[in-house]
């Protein structure tokens, strides 16, 4: 399984934590099991998973700095999800930063509004420019 494989079944069960409160170990052991996961892509899911969940009061702080006029109660669900994923990957991993970037957009253009791509790419940018900086 390709890396963006894997990154897309952490979105989906990001997602299904956002709708929920919670990631549902049923739902990645089905997902995992249906997309025929190696054990590379395993340990990305379910290292990049409990990373969200380890960090999850920073990434909404910094999703929420940077979301300017927005609240993060309304901000899509979708677009939240891939938010997470993606600040997760840039804040506490080593994954070039523009795969990041360009891998969250693409999940956002399939799985959202269509003009969803231009608020994560924002943010995204912002994220990658203060970690730069930082």
């Amino acid at each position: 399984m390709k890396r963006r494989a894997a990154r897309e079944i952490a979105f989906r069960l990001t997602y299904e934590m956002v709708m929920t409160g919670e990631f549902n170990d049923d739902t990645k052991e089905d997902l995992l099991t249906d997309e025929h996961a190696d054990k590379e892509s395993r340990d990305y899911i379910e290292s990049t998973i409990a990373g969200i969940a380890a960090h999850i009061d920073e990434l909404k702080d910094v999703i929420v700095k940077y979301a300017k006029g927005y609240e993060l109660e309304r901000i899509y669900k979708t677009d939240l999800a891939a938010l997470y994923v993606a600040c997760y990957e840039l804040l506490f991993t080593d994954t070039p930063k523009a795969v990041v970037a360009n891998e969250a957009v693409e999940i956002v253009k399939t799985y959202s509004d269509v003009q969803s791509y231009a608020f994560v790419n924002g943010i995204l940018a912002s994220v990658i420019k203060e970690a730069s900086n930082g």
